[in-house]
């Protein structure tokens, strides 16, 4: 038994005096430098296996919070795109109704007539109806009949008017007729409205002189619109074969679906004329 711890002990000496040796000898000459990056190389992959999960984990902690990142961005450029295009087309709209603003400015009163400046609400209760609602009525002096135009023609007339707003029966509506003469040639003729937004010719003869691209205007013979309105340009000729009649369809000059800004053409009341007193004939 003794022995055996004896041997034991002995052993133990003998590692401690083998460690001491590595130990100075590594620490004077480095004889043990090569051993340790020999060590080093070998335990190379089961360092970087080990380090695989922190690495990964750490890139999953970077990709979401990425991710978060690049959502909250995208969130807020979709808000300042739509802020961006809502302010794109309001500034488009109010470029187009300044432009209809600034024609409408250049149109001169005729001599006996009144201009009044009216805005569209809304179309008609019926989408198909073929009629506009005005922001002037009664209180501005208007009355059915006075005839409506833009810049570019005639819009329509004044069929329903109350207190502060009124009816507007577009010219191109299927109970409209409008006395026209062709610009070029002087011929008189009859509009009436298809109902769909586009006017009709009627009554030409067959062998009339009426061409593509004519442009109509009022004659003023009906009393109800000043001659010389524009109200519609030919766009198809055709002789019929049935009739002695021309079908001239024509297109309305006026932006019957997209006119915002219009005026009413309101005639002033004839001046009473006080009639003379008698004269004195008393010598």
């Amino acid at each position: 038994m003794f022995a055996r711890q004896l041997g034991a002990t002995a052993r133990l000496l003998i590692w401690l005096l083998v460690g001491l040796a590595c130990v100075i000898a590594d620490s004077r000459y480095h004889a043990l430098e090569g051993l340790r990056s020999g060590f080093s190389l070998l335990l190379q992959p089961v360092r970087e296996t080990l380090r695989v999960p922190a690495d990964v984990a750490t890139e999953l902690g970077g990709f979401f919070t990425r991710h978060r990142l690049l959502q909250n961005e995208r969130d807020a450029l979709r808000i300042e795109r739509a802020s961006l295009l809502a302010s794109v087309h309001a500034g488009r709209e109010i470029s187009r109704e300044n432009t209809e603003l600034r024609a409408l400015l250049k149109l001169q009163a005729r001599p006996g007539q009144q201009l009044v400046h009216a805005a569209m609400l809304y179309r008609g209760h019926d989408w198909f109806a073929q009629q506009l609602v005005l922001d002037r009525g009664a209180r501005a002096k208007l009355r059915p009949g006075l005839p409506v135009v833009d810049a570019s023609g005639l819009v329509g007339q004044l069929s329903l008017v109350y207190a502060s707003s009124s009816e507007v029966t577009l010219v191109s509506s299927p109970n409209q007729l409008t006395p026209v003469f062709i610009e070029r040639t002087g011929q008189r003729g009859l509009v009436a409205g298809s109902g769909r937004g586009a006017l009709e010719l009627k009554y030409m003869p067959g062998n009339a002189d009426v061409r593509v691209n004519d442009r109509l205007l009022t004659s003023g013979i009906d009393r109800v619109y000043p001659a010389g309105i524009p109200v519609a340009r030919v766009t198809r000729v055709t002789h019929s074969q049935s009739g002695p009649y021309l079908r001239v369809a024509c297109a309305p000059l006026a932006g019957l679906d997209r006119s915002r800004a219009v005026l009413v053409l309101r005639a002033d009341p004839p001046a009473v004329q006080t009639p003379l007193p008698p004269k004195d004939n008393k010598p």
